[in-house]
């Protein structure tokens, strides 16, 4: 049996992931695809546009075969381990062959190297490395700069260098300002290190960039169709026609699901509130016990608080050359969802595998995780969580408190507000079968 996985938010589902999971079936030659998808929240530090049951209905509408919940406490990391936790559990799963992710350009080997010395960090690569990041630099750029002086003056010619000859060949730098190579690279980076057998399948990315906005091309990019909600959607009264500009992005599944959403859309300003309250509540000490921050960059903050609107305004105002807006919003998530910076020392790698929603046809690939999966596979959420080791338990606990905070928010921001009996706890929640 071969099968394949595939790490996703579809933060929403559009054109350009459908093209990818059919083009990822037929190059594996897959006989069935399992979807690691982040729930409530998300990998840049903000919730997820819908819930995660409206997204992996999604899925399972236009191809995928079973949809596992990446635990929040990865899906709000940094890259890193964002994909060694999507990596690690496809892998626990004991049934997946394959793992397809996109790529921006055909260089697979030179991700492969790249991957190599991100992994082992050479000397040379960790001294380079080392001085950028006292020169200033975020890490992200001091990596980026690393490797370009690492490849260019310790390794031999190769792709690398052949850039310069073949101009239809991306440089390296070009290579790693793309968010799916960065991704990519860490994906390759993760099986190297748990030495798995499970072969890279990659797909070239097609229509817009990660982060461009236009809705021009035929494949835009979910950040296209984001912006095009918060401009015309949120906050405000809308119908079905609202969308129409948004129909030919989305398979009509999809679109469908999106149109007809029966809860308001969430972005992170929803959250300012609580964020501002924390804020202004808790000392120095405590906010620097949260993942991605620092003693010195809460001590900006709680200088800054007084000055808070919202929760992108902020973000805005902190970031700097060497600290991200992406690593601000994380962090503001992390404060918000608890996630101190012991947590991923803690967790290592998720500890269960938690469906949320297949379908019927994949049965036996169901039977086939329980039997071959090293993990616990909860399906009843109620029933199979009973003696679970008390550490599965605690990361569990990170992933039911995600949901009610998000249902918490859906429901305030309803008009008329929702009732607090609406909140249905992931105890209750059943899972998607279509």
């Amino acid at each position: 049996m071969k099968v394949v996985g595939i790490i996703a938010e579809y933060n929403p589902f559009h054109k350009g992931h459908a093209y990818h999971l059919e083009k990822t079936r037929q190059q594996t030659q897959a006989d069935y695809v399992i979807i690691a998808m982040s729930g409530n929240f998300v990998q840049r530090g903000a919730p997820a546009l819908l819930d995660k049951y409206s997204r992996t209905q999604m899925a399972l509408c236009c191809g995928a075969d079973l949809v596992l919940e990446l635990p929040v406490l990865f899906a709000s990391s940094s890259a890193e381990y964002f994909a060694k936790g999507g990596v690690s559990l496809l892998r626990q799963t004991g049934v997946v062959t394959h793992l397809g992710f996109g790529m921006e350009c055909n260089t697979l080997p030179l991700l492969q190297d790249i991957a190599e010395t991100l992994l082992h960090e050479p000397t040379p690569y960790k001294d380079i490395l080392n001085q950028n990041l006292r020169n200033g630099f975020s890490y992200p750029m001091a990596r980026s700069n690393a490797l370009e002086t690492y490849f260019a003056e310790y390794t031999e010619p190769c792709q690398v260098s052949s850039s310069s000859i073949d101009p239809t060949r991306p440089s390296l730098q070009e290579t790693l300002s793309s968010p799916n190579n960065i991704l990519a690279i860490e994906y390759l980076k993760a099986l190297t290190y748990y030495k798995s057998a499970i072969v890279p399948s990659p797909i070239l990315r097609q229509g817009s960039g990660y982060h461009d906005i236009s809705r021009d091309r035929s494949f835009c990019s979910a950040a296209a169709i984001r912006a095009f909600i918060k401009e015309y959607v949120w906050g405000r009264a809308y119908d079905n026609s609202t969308f129409q500009p948004l129909a030919d992005k989305m398979p009509e599944e999809a679109f469908s699901i999106l149109s007809h959403y029966p809860h308001p859309f969430l972005f992170e300003d929803d959250f300012s509130t609580p964020i501002h309250y924390k804020l202004l509540m808790e000392s120095v000490q405590t906010l620097a016990s949260y993942a991605d921050s620092s003693p010195s960059l809460v001590s900006r903050m709680k200088k800054m608080a007084p000055y808070f609107v919202s929760w992108s305004s902020f973000c805005e105002l902190l970031k700097t050359k060497n600290v991200t807006y992406t690593r601000l919003s994380r962090l503001l998530l992390h404060m918000l969802l608890n996630i101190r910076q012991d947590s991923l020392r803690t967790f290592p790698e998720p500890c269960y595998l938690r469906v949320l929603g297949f379908r019927k046809s994949s049965a036996p690939l169901l039977s086939a995780i329980k039997s071959q999966g090293s993990l616990p596979l909860l399906v009843n959420l109620a029933r199979d969580s009973k003696g679970m080791p008390p550490a599965a338990l605690q990361l569990l606990s990170y992933d039911l408190d995600a949901s009610s905070l998000y249902q918490m928010t859906q429901n305030t921001k309803s008009h008329p507000p929702a009732r607090p009996l609406s909140i249905v706890s992931d105890y209750r929640h059943p899972v998607l079968c279509l």
